[in-house]
């Protein structure tokens, strides 16, 4: 599901605050920002446009984080830069390499992070193999992530780092993150990234009735879903700002419910419990946007009156 998100366009509602680090500086965050778009198409090479970004804009507000993803190490496109020099639309830059986790982790990878690291805008927001949960074991990603941090800071101290995990792996029962003590690669304790090499933590989480299971099948506020609960729970005491860089809400179980209402109670608990980026997955089933509805998703006026107000409420 990760990768055919990746093809889709985001919409990200941001609240940032700053937050002291205690290996490398990093930007100065403004208190309270806004989020971003990117176009449909959203992998380097592959149609991602400055141009979708300002589009969306015109139907959500001022967002101003743009997210853009890599799949082998390629540097941050041109326009993706600037795009954050000359509009406004921060970049966010998730990418994987061209190493496999262990040979980041060795440094094998390193000319290939700091090009990357160099090459970003300052102020801006860089992720290793985002949703690694499907790729690598914890141990893997914790050892790779930490080489990441160390060597991109080297390069480019004004760049806010961060690991974005996977919800769905987060789930009760999930195989991929473990709870069950037996002391492999993949429990809870082995996919923290120690704060030392984390700016903030991330978490994709996308809401789908048909997918629930004996959940409530209107859509819920995020604090409703026990992955991110189980999450939560686990980084909240790491001392670092929260994100939400992916969030979508679906009901596709025949009424299509609105999403306003989960999207306002979100926003109450999220900005109440340390998170300071909310983005919002704009397309497909997950879309809130006000032009045309594409396939899998329906039209929600007050869903997208309800993210209005969250891009409303942040300020430059």
């Amino acid at each position: 599901m990760a990768t055919f998100r990746r093809t889709l366009a985001t919409a990200a509602v941001v609240i940032l605050a700053t937050a002291a680090v205690p290996t490398a500086a990093h930007a100065a965050l403004p208190t309270l920002a806004v989020g971003a778009t990117t176009s449909a198409a959203d992998t380097v090479g592959s149609g991602n446009t400055c141009a979708g970004f300002l589009d969306e804009r015109t139907h959500l507000g001022n967002l101003g984080i743009r997210r853009v993803f890599a799949s082998a190490g390629q540097l941050p496109p041109s326009n993706a830069v600037n795009c954050h020099n000359n509009n406004g639309a921060v970049l966010w830059y998730s990418f994987k390499t061209s190493c496999t986790p262990a040979g980041v982790a060795a440094g094998t990878c390193d000319t290939e992070i700091q090009n990357i690291a160099t090459a970003m805008p300052a102020g801006s927001y860089l992720t290793y193999n985002h949703e690694p949960e499907n790729d690598m074991t914890g141990v893997q990603f914790v050892a790779a992530f930490q080489r990441v941090y160390t060597v991109a800071k080297a390069a480019n101290s004004t760049l806010n780092v961060v690991p974005i995990y996977m919800s769905y792996q987060w789930r009760s029962g999930s195989t991929g993150v473990t709870n069950n003590g037996t002391g492999g690669d993949r429990e809870i304790q082995d996919w923290l990234v120690p704060a030392a090499y984390a700016d903030a933590y991330g978490l994709d989480l996308y809401w789908q009735a048909s997918t629930r299971g004996s959940e409530p099948d209107d859509p819920v506020s995020v604090d409703a879903d026990p992955r991110m609960i189980r999450w939560y729970n686990a980084v909240s005491g790491l001392g670092k700002p929260l994100t939400l860089p992916e969030w979508g809400i679906d009901d596709d179980q025949g009424t299509r419910a609105s999403r306003g209402s989960a999207i306002r109670a979100s926003r109450t608990w999220l900005t109440s419990h340390d998170f300071h980026i909310i983005a919002y997955w704009q397309l497909d089933n997950w879309y809130l946007g006000t032009s045309t509805v594409p396939a899998g998703g329906y039209a929600d006026p007050d869903g997208v009156a309800a993210c209005q107000e969250l891009v409303a409420a942040a300020t430059p």
